[in-house]
């Protein structure tokens, strides 16, 4: 016999190192033979950090995202982006490749307007060329530009470093300046069944709401919600790591159970677009908070469900037999 529960968390999540430790991300951008070339050592691990800095770099030198290229995590030829943690890889890469890709359109026009003989507001930038507003046709391609420079050894590059300051919390009070560099919200309703005569949790929807501050990748965020969500699920209801005499007993796939695609549920999502940090065009972290809320939105559902309350994870069936027995007793 299936109970249906509905649960509802809200969860909070400072992103990037904070607490006073320094964080930084460091970019460069210069010109190919016919691309542009990304230098950063942040590394994409499935979040998606390539695709969200080749569009901030595109927007900011008004050019197709088709033209870029990355070079990533090469440490001969790229310096610090930090690791791919605290969420904070769209933040501080992010900025560092916009604060980039500004510092080489800055020289496109410092370089194009003593070709041109004018000045920067007499200029303009689309679709990869520049072009001084009297006279449009004497447009340069930026690789006619930056082959123009190379003639006379100077390179047509930009280079960008994010490098916020945090503060650590006063240890009387918890106060801070600025703990983290800024705070992703998520909220989520969950609804599951749960079936009281085997115990098991069968979820079915979820409802999120995230505060994003800019979706710069709109089904990006998308996909890092449904992840995050499917992989806080399984934290909820069936990864555990069972230790007996110090070693991991259920090491391998076949008995350390994660969840799959026939366990995903259907989402419904809502984008919360504040601009209120600092991040590029007001992106914030998003990663960890997508995962975050899921487990104490199940917990609260299986109690609206069967009015049992877990509180140890994760919620196996076992452990919501128990406590419906205890009610029985």
């Amino acid at each position: 016999m299936l109970k249906k529960g509905r649960g509802l968390a809200t969860i909070m999540f400072g992103f990037g190192y904070g607490e006073g430790f320094p964080d930084h991300s460091i970019a460069e951008i210069e010109f190919t033979e016919d691309k542009i070339l990304i230098r950063t050592s942040a590394a994409d691990v499935g979040q998606g950090v390539q695709t969200i800095v080749t569009q901030i770099a595109a927007e900011v030198l008004k050019i197709s995202p088709e033209y870029f290229e990355i070079v990533e995590g090469d440490t001969h030829t790229t310096q610090n982006a930090g690791s791919t943690s605290a969420t904070r890889q769209t933040f501080f890469t992010g900025n560092a490749v916009k604060e980039a890709a500004e510092d080489l359109l800055g020289n496109i026009y410092h370089h194009a307007s003593q070709l041109f003989t004018t000045n920067h507001p007499e200029m303009g930038v689309k679709d990869g060329k520049i072009y001084p507003h009297e006279d449009p046709e004497k447009e340069l391609t930026y690789w006619e530009l930056a082959s123009k420079l190379k003639e006379n050894n100077i390179e047509l590059k930009g280079r960008g470093t994010f490098f916020p300051k945090t503060y650590k919390p006063d240890q009387r009070t918890g106060e801070s300046k600025r703990v983290y560099v800024g705070y992703t919200f998520v909220s989520q309703v969950i609804d599951l069944f749960v079936d009281i005569l085997t115990g098991e949790v069968i979820v079915d929807k979820v409802h999120t709401a995230l505060d994003v501050g800019k979706a710069i990748n709109p089904q990006g965020v998308e996909g890092q919600i449904e992840g995050g969500t499917v992989q806080g699920l399984g934290m909820a209801l069936m990864e555990e790591q069972v230790i007996e005499n110090g070693f991991t007993i259920n090491a391998d796939m076949s008995r350390y159970l994660i969840p799959t695609s026939v366990d995903s549920p259907e989402f419904q999502s809502v984008l919360i677009e504040r601009e209120d940090t600092d991040g590029p065009y007001g992106a914030k972290g998003i990663g960890e908070p997508c995962t975050i809320a899921a487990a104490p939105a199940i917990a609260n559902a299986v109690y609206n469900a069967v009015g049992v309350r877990i509180k140890d994870l994760p919620i196996t069936p076992e452990k919501i037999k128990a406590e419906l027995a205890k009610i029985k007793d």
